[in-house]
């Protein structure tokens, strides 16, 4: 047996730098449509870069056969939501979190229909 003592940033939080205010819930993605990863995406263009349209695809290409009662676009929301941009901090589940994270809720409008998608995945795992 092999043990690897890499750090995962993605595991590792910063208290000193989180905020100590309540937070509204997070809500309004609900009421969106259940969309393709693609148009959930659309508004996150200007957000995440032109590399977005790459990941898409790969993410696309490696949920080809979901489980788990999972589509592939909500099979898809997730792999995109793993995966590491060529710069860490451009990438999805970063720039998400630290929408997550703000205190200014109407950040994440944005976001609503990737949320919508991911956790509609992320509810149907076991």
């Amino acid at each position: 047996m092999s043990f690897s003592f890499e750090v995962n940033p993605r595991l590792l939080t910063n208290i000193h730098q989180e905020s100590k205010d309540i937070l509204e819930p997070i809500c309004g993605y609900e009421q969106e449509p259940l969309v393709s990863l693609e148009e959930a995406c659309q508004s996150l263009e200007n957000i995440l870069g032109t590399e977005l349209k790459s990941y898409i695809t790969v993410a696309k290409l490696n949920s080809k056969e979901p489980k788990h009662g999972l589509t592939q676009d909500e099979s898809a929301s997730i792999y995109l939501y793993t995966m590491e941009w060529n710069e860490r901090e451009n990438s999805l589940y970063v720039l998400l979190n630290e929408a997550l994270c703000a205190t200014d809720r109407s950040q994440l409008q944005l976001w609503s229909k990737y949320l919508k998608l991911f956790f509609t995945a992320i509810f149907k795992l076991p």
